[in-house]
């Protein structure tokens, strides 16, 4: 049970630093935006009917995610505790 505990808790911490820098990336790019008016004025057309706001991605992929990440971290630490366990007995 301990096992699984770490291993939720480390899918956790990796889905936090995941989104954690996304939103750090966002508002650095949001900050150091400088708009060139001139020249954008010029190519309205590709503004109004080719500029994509974003992309939606499905909800169950986070959920795989989270349950491989799970499962990926409880195997790394298995291998790192039978490890520890193997070094004190030598």
């Amino acid at each position: 049970m301990k096992l699984i505990i770490q291993s939720v808790i480390l899918s956790i911490l990796a889905h936090v630093i995941y989104f954690a820098g996304s939103l750090i990336h966002g508002i650095y790019l949001t900050n150091h935006y400088v708009s060139d008016i001139v020249n954008e004025y010029a190519n309205v057309t590709y503004l109004q009917n080719e500029v994509a706001f974003g992309y939606v991605i499905s909800p169950i992929y986070y959920v795989i995610s989270f349950v491989l990440i799970a499962v990926i971290g409880a195997v790394v630490i298995h291998f790192f505790n039978k490890f520890r366990v193997s070094r004190k007995i030598a």
